[in-house]
């Protein structure tokens, strides 16, 4: 039995914000105006390359209307 790649939070929320921008169809940009974070950090979140606090974690999932531990689940 081959067992899923284990990945760790920030890779989950990377896909997460990643995939809840895309359902909505939002530029960067639009993310970075409804969530008051600066569209070159939103990018580096998205490739897992920074780690963002609990409060920009707040930010983002109330831009995008859902709670923040939406954005840590494991990614489907």
């Amino acid at each position: 039995m081959v067992r899923p790649r284990k990945i760790s939070l920030r890779e989950r929320l990377a896909v997460n914000v990643r995939n809840e921008r895309h359902a909505r169809q939002w530029t960067q940009e639009d993310l970075a105006h409804r969530s008051g974070v600066s569209q070159r950090y939103i990018s580096r979140v998205e490739s897992a390359k920074s780690a963002i606090s609990v409060d920009t974690i707040e930010k983002l999932a109330g831009a995008f209307g859902i709670d923040g531990e939406l954005l840590l689940r494991r990614p489907t």
